[in-house]
């Protein structure tokens, strides 16, 4: 799926393990998140058993070969999956990447037969809420995960399908 001329995402590969858990740290220390600390720790440790699994996806976008963008999906419930491991590397930012990857994970919620999406982020992370909220999300709770404080944000999946 090409998303713009230079930028393409697509499904993980396990080539892209070790560009993933970079671009990850890199994520998780941006946001102020120390890896101990990390609310989804072990998720990326086997990629094939924890997202393609059916009702999840882990995507990359990748930049002449190299991967700059990520962004998971997994089951919550029945119906309601969470959008997890949105990060752009720092030198790719401000371009639309990560509304791009955001809507591609929405996009393959929808074909999982998912109707609701939830997420969660730092409250400090003011560019990413602010995203969030521009394509429909709104927030639902503020949670404690240890000494971290995440903000809860949701979204109802509707189709753009003609019925």
């Amino acid at each position: 799926m090409t998303v713009s001329p230079d930028l393409v995402l697509r499904t993980y590969r396990p080539d892209d393990h070790d560009r993933v858990v970079a671009l990850n740290r890199y994520g998780l220390a941006a946001a102020g998140v120390p890896l101990e600390q990390d609310v989804y720790a072990g998720d990326l440790d086997d990629v094939e058993v924890t997202y393609p699994n059916g009702r999840g996806v882990l995507l990359v976008g990748e930049i002449d070969g190299k991967v700059v963008a990520m962004g998971g999906l997994r089951q919550v419930e029945s119906g309601t999956c969470e959008i997890l491991r949105m990060r752009v590397d720092l030198q790719y930012q401000g371009r639309g990447y990560g509304r791009a990857m955001l809507c591609a994970l929405e996009d393959h919620a929808l074909r999982l037969g998912y109707e609701q999406v939830t997420l969660l982020t730092g409250p400090d992370q003011h560019p990413a809420i602010e995203l969030y909220r521009n394509t429909g999300y709104r927030e639902i709770a503020v949670e404690d995960h240890g000494d971290l404080r995440g903000v809860r944000l949701a979204k109802a999946l509707v189709s753009q399908r003609p019925e």
